[in-house]
């Protein structure tokens, strides 16, 4: 019998609530988010909001190595052979679905705690910043890398990602650049860093907890709980990257043109590493990507997290439509070349009609799926 790809279990609290505890079950691909997870977790979702026992959820990964990898790509590789340049079905549900459950984790009317170890990049990324509670640990490795597959930083990145402080959001979205549980709380990525092995603490002290009524007083005692843990470990929190580049990143960010801001970005020539593969991955990533993650992030300072996730899907049906996520997919995850030929090749060639493009819907006969998203 197979695995379910979600596990769901009810932990009992010593009033007689109970906390929901959600696990990814799918350790051996990083726990990446698959059609079938997205449909169990918005159906669970439905179970917890009316089940007035239900005081608190967690949400976590398998294993110990991430919470999430990101999306099932191989699954959305594969549609997007099929369908070419006409409508894809598969991706089409896959991301409107995905996005529909983003949206409802940051509207959740009970408090979520996500459990960022480990791995957390693309999809895992939408989980952590759906939560009440952003919990990292010392093995946290977040980014959202998806200007290295043709794709743009999605799952509400238009709207987290200008959360963040400064413009480190938008040098993570060109960059892909890969930072930890450190960087993330400096970054208001993340909100709390508990080390992984006092999960089981956590899951003890929120059982021991007298819940009350006002969700606001049962979100000041998980608080109390986390802040405690961390004061504890404090001393385990890793060297960050980000706060010491800060002043760097604010000036090669602050171009008033998408040109100007890479120009700037990949001017750099120094020897530090972090830098320098965040400089190699925006000279190598697909300028389609690197267009929209620019784009969204600059149309996403002024917009509400409904209005981002719509143009999300419109961003992510077309890099599927127009062959670049596909491209990117084959090279890095199918057949591993490492030499995707994007098209355009360059920022250069991608006029002015095409960028506009890319954010608009592209099928006009048929409802845009998140058209009433927040309605």
């Amino acid at each position: 019998m197979a695995e379910p790809a979600v596990v769901f279990r009810e932990i009992p609290c010593a009033d007689g609530k109970k906390i929901a505890h959600a696990t990814l079950n799918a350790e051996q691909s990083l726990n990446s988010l698959s059609l079938e997870m997205v449909d169990l977790l918005a159906a669970e979702a439905d179970k917890w909001e009316r089940d007035d026992s239900i005081v608190c959820i967690l949400l976590d990964g398998a294993g110990d190595k991430a919470l999430a990898a990101g999306g099932d790509i191989r699954m959305l590789y594969e549609s997007m052979v099929e369908s070419g340049e006409g409508y894809n079905a598969y991706a089409t549900d896959f991301f409107s679905r995905e996005y529909r459950f983003n949206y409802r984790m940051h509207n959740f009317p009970k408090p979520i705690i996500v459990w960022g170890n480990g791995v957390v990049m693309g999809g895992g990324m939408g989980l952590l910043e759906g939560g009440d509670f952003r919990v990292v640990t010392e093995s946290t490795r977040i980014a959202m890398p998806e200007v290295t597959i043709g794709l743009l930083p999605d799952v509400g990145g238009t709207w987290f990602l200008n959360q963040a402080r400064g413009n480190s959001g938008l040098f993570l979205a060109l960059t892909g650049a890969q930072i930890n549980a450190t960087d993330a709380l400096y970054a208001n990525l993340a909100d709390v860093f508990v080390p992984h092995g006092e999960k089981a603490t956590v899951l003890d002290g929120l059982a021991a907890i007298i819940w009350s009524d006002q969700v606001d007083q049962n979100r000041s005692q998980i608080e109390a709980l986390l802040n405690g843990l961390q004061e504890q470990h404090r001393e385990l929190l890793p060297p960050g990257q980000l706060e010491g580049h800060m002043g760097w990143i604010e000036e090669v960010t602050a171009g008033d043109s998408l040109e100007q801001v890479v120009a700037a970005i990949t001017a750099y020539d120094g020897d530090d590493k972090w830098l320098s593969r965040a400089v190699a991955t925006l000279k190598s990533g697909c300028p389609a990507s690197v267009y929209l993650s620019y784009e969204l992030n600059r149309r996403g300072r002024d917009l509400p997290l409904n209005e981002c996730l719509q143009l999300e899907l419109n961003g992510t049906v077309n890099c599927a439509k127009r062959g670049v996520f596909r491209e990117g997919v084959r090279a890095l995850i199918i057949e591993k070349d490492n030499k995707p030929s994007f098209e355009p090749a360059t920022l250069a060639e991608l006029s002015a009609e095409l960028r506009e493009q890319y954010l608009t819907w592209p099928w006009p006969d048929r409802p845009h799926p998140l058209a009433d998203l927040g309605v």
